[in-house]
């Protein structure tokens, strides 16, 4: 499943174009290469239309807990989602300066084992 991308000011005035020159919600979903549920969604995400039903609703962003805990990998203590043990460089990176792979999965290991 690929990830939610932001429309551009020109796809955006499209759909409103298209919604207000009455075309279908089949030919707008096959102009954006997109389902109509999809297209729905995209609709509902711009404020453009609403439509019944739960899978049509836009869910707010969660608000994340923060917190200064040290990588495990490069002891940066930039703040980060709070649970997020490793931070995103070293998600990224796959050679690390820190702490080996090897030892934080013994680590968890001898944990999860006592």
């Amino acid at each position: 499943m690929s990830s939610r991308r932001p429309l551009t000011n020109d796809e955006v005035e499209r759909l409103r174009y298209m919604l207000n020159n009455d075309y279908s919600y089949r030919a707008m979903a096959k102009m954006f290469g997109v389902c109509t549920d999809t297209l729905k969604r995209m609709l509902v995400r711009e404020g453009l239309a609403e439509f019944e039903g739960a899978k049509y609703a836009v869910s707010p962003k969660p608000e994340w807990e923060m917190w200064k805990r040290p990588c495990m990998r490069c002891k940066d203590a930039k703040p980060r989602p709070k649970w997020q043990y490793i931070c995103d460089r070293c998600k990224r990176n796959t050679s690390s300066t820190g702490v080996s792979d090897d030892i934080l999965t013994a680590n968890l290991e001898v944990g999860i084992d006592e």
